[in-house]
């Protein structure tokens, strides 16, 4: 068998090019024997089972695994095929949701995709490896035996058939692996055919070698996705899940440290693989990530033998999917950080930070317990979410400095807010003749907002478990099964909901200059100024850009940052969804510092009209790397209630000798110690991106981490290159 990984990977492109060039594939058929008339239940089993059983499933034979399963959804992503026709027949009326989506967009206030968060889930890992689903029908089936609630007994029913489809899946991909063993194939297919045969059907049981481990996660995570209709895209913290099989396996003679670390990287390979990313590695973010490091469910640091060969995978093979995210704490063994710094000095930009000692405590603080607090991981972009949770962020984003424009010049200009506005602001009102009216003011107009939105969502929360049950999702999230209530009905240990605040620098700098001006009678000419876009006082506008008055430009900025974040942290309170949960707020943002500053005009900060804003929790004009993130540090005792993300640019190249490996440990190791959530790294330098803008194919191998995902520079627009080169300035 050829262990050489580089050699097979244009033969499992071939491969997979030859059935996945179809995709979307029609499953009408299966769409017209869902009941139309049938209950959510109904219809949610009727669509796993015919899937399951009539669907194609296709073995590539030169790819290690078998997972795949046709679900109607595009060659790029696992959801939104056959698992939302759930959905599409709920007769769910979104008229109301629509609406609202229009009015935040059309006054500038934000966006809102949904009205509740399908994108960000992962789930309980080692439950999964420890019982697989047949573990999940025994649990259910022992529940029902003494069950007298007919609504639990028929959920947990649901269950257990969705399980028996998963088991009947693994049967047919086995099947189809021993068909393709009668034909004429070379070694390596036959080598990868006969483990397939022999192997443990997994998902449905739990799994014994590493192969199965693996093999367990790629097809739960595939298929939880295409057939509860809810993304999954979280393999998990997999150095601590994978180290004991590979341990086992090697002690027992099974494999050798060259094909475990061969299939390690075909099972990391499977996203650009399987999403065609290898051609031409797309501008978007399709969402898989994978974590390592940080520590186990008893508090111990995660540093072993297979966090070694994720980095090595990662740094020969340049990958950039799935998202590498990775723990850490000022208590991770240096070598274990020293790593991650050469991996962030090769220049791929497909690492981000996670720091154990502001998450952790975080979500202890949000009723999570230690252990399973403990296990969080990085989900879509940076968010964070555990095991046992469903944590519904990252679908509201709210435009802080539109807020705060439209509360001056109400309150302080005079101005009537037009209809389309003034809905937003029904709950708040009042003048400002000091900066603290005025500041309460924003807060008041930003809670009435934020009410406003969660008022018109509300209904559709409560009927949430009408539309998408999600059975897979549920078997591995404590407390379902045991309460017989599904993720969508609140089953789950713990639920949160939070919203996203975008533009933090840009509206602290401009709450900043506001209090200035009511300080030195100067509030009029800086209104007008912004009103404006700072026509014909350009001076007057560098003067506000360049002072000490700036987030990361002194002690008393800083503080007032500090309060600011903490007031934000707390502006929902009180607020609550369909269901009872308490509205969390939070300062992650994806693009929208970007495409919200382009519909925003000036701000009191000095920045134009149509500028975009601050990134994520950044200042607006970061200062030094050093002195940004002691500034930064101080928004960590704030109460959000998701991560931020410190985003830097390391403007230098990978040969650059004056940016040691020992200097990136050391800056990371400082982050870490200064609480900072998220460390976003971005190793480019001006010039070379220049010139591959300018002239492009002069680097066609520059990778870029945008805000969230990584991406082929070349093959971005010219806007977001210039947006990206603009980041390697100096404030």
């Amino acid at each position: 068998m050829n262990f050489r990984f580089q050699e097979m990977k244009p033969v499992m492109q071939a491969d997979m090019d030859a059935v996945l060039q179809n995709y979307p594939t029609d499953l009408g058929y299966i769409r017209a024997q869902v009941p139309a008339d049938g209950d959510p239940y109904t219809r949610r089993t009727a669509i796993i089972e015919l899937t399951a059983a009539q669907s194609d499933v296709h073995i590539y034979p030169h790819y290690p695994f078998a997972f795949e399963l046709d679900m109607g959804v595009v060659r790029d992503n696992g959801y939104s095929g056959i698992g939302d026709y759930c959905f599409e027949k709920s007769g769910a009326d979104l008229g109301a949701l629509h609406e609202l989506m229009a009015k935040v967009h059309a006054a500038g206030l934000g966006s809102i995709s949904r009205y509740t968060d399908t994108l960000h889930n992962t789930l309980d890992h080692d439950k999964l490896l420890a019982v697989g689903f047949r573990g999940v029908y025994e649990e259910c089936e022992a529940y029902n035996r003494e069950e007298t609630d007919p609504e639990k007994r028929r959920w947990r029913e649901m269950v257990m058939r969705a399980c028996r489809a998963v088991e009947h899946v693994g049967l047919r991909l086995r099947a189809r692996a021993r068909e393709m063993l009668s034909d004429a194939c070379d070694e390596d297919a036959r080598y990868n055919l006969e483990r397939i045969v022999s192997s443990v059907n997994t998902p449905w049981e739990p799994p014994v070698t590493l192969f199965d481990a693996m093999n367990a996660i790629l097809c739960t995570t595939l298929w939880i996705s295409g057939l509860d209709g809810v993304e999954m895209n979280a393999y998990g913290q997999i150095d601590r899940l994978l180290q004991p099989f590979y341990e086992r396996d090697l002690a027992e003679g099974r494999i050798t440290r060259e094909e475990a670390y061969f299939l390690l990287q075909s099972f990391l390979y499977k996203t650009d693989l399987h999403c065609h990313f290898n051609e031409e590695r797309k501008t978007y973010d399709n969402g898989v990530s994978a974590m390592i490091g940080g520590c186990d469910p008893d508090g111990n640091p995660i540093y072993n033998d297979m966090t070694d060969m994720v980095l090595d995978a990662y740094t020969e093979n340049r990958l950039i999917n799935p998202k590498l995210n990775a723990r850490a704490s000022s208590g991770s063994p240096r070598a274990y950080l020293a790593r991650l710094a050469a991996l962030m000095k090769t220049g791929n930009n497909n690492l981000v930070i996670e720091n154990d000692d502001y998450i952790i405590p975080m979500f202890e603080r949000m009723g999570l317990s230690p252990e399973d607090a403990r296990t969080y991981v990085g989900n879509g972009c940076q968010e964070v979410i555990c095991r046992n949770m469903v944590h519904s962020r990252a679908f509201i984003y709210l435009n802080l400095p539109q807020v705060l424009l439209d509360t001056v010049y109400s309150a302080c200009h005079g101005e009537s807010l037009p209809d389309d506005k003034q809905q937003f602001y029904r709950y708040a009102s009042g003048s400002a003749d000091t900066f603290d009216d005025l500041y309460a003011l924003f807060l008041s107009g930003l809670h009435s907002y934020i009410r406003v939105i969660t008022e018109t969502l509300a209904p559709y929360e409560r009927s949430h478990h009408e539309y998408i049950p999600s059975p897979m999702l549920s078997s591995f999230t404590a407390d379902c099964t045991k309460k017989g209530a599904d993720i969508s009905n609140g089953g789950a240990r713990y639920n949160h909901k939070t919203l996203s605040f975008v533009g933090f620098g840009t509206l602290c700098d401009s709450l900043l200059a506001l209090r200035t001006a009511y300080d030195d009678g100067t509030l009029t000419a800086l209104l007008d100024a912004v009103k404006s876009d700072f026509a014909d006082c350009e001076p007057y506008r560098l003067r506000l850009k360049s002072g000490e008055n700036r987030f990361g430009h002194s002690a008393d900025a800083d503080a007032f940052a500090a309060d600011l974040a903490w007031a934000l942290s707390h502006v929902s309170d009180g607020i609550v969804n369909g269901c009872g949960i308490p509205w969390g707020t939070s300062l992650f943002t994806y693009y929208q510092y970007s495409w919200f500053g382009k519909r925003t005009g000036a701000t009191p900060d000095g920045r134009h009209a149509h500028e975009i804003f601050s990134r994520q929790m950044n200042m607006a004009s970061p200062p030094s790397l050093t002195e940004a993130a002691r500034s930064m540090s101080v928004l960590c005792d704030a109460d959000f209630h998701d991560v931020g993300m410190y985003d830097i640019a390391i403007p230098c190249t990978v040969t650059d000798s004056s940016q040691s490996t020992d200097a990136l440990t050391a800056y990371i190791a400082a982050c870490l110690e200064l609480k900072i959530p998220v460390l976003q790294p971005n190793v480019a330098d001006r010039k070379t991106m220049v010139e591959e803008r300018d002239h492009k194919g002069t680097h066609p191998d520059l990778v870029v981490r945008i805000c969230g995902y990584s991406a082929m520079f070349a093959q971005l627009s010219r806007e977001m290159q210039d947006e990206l080169i603009a980041r390697t300035g100096t404030a």
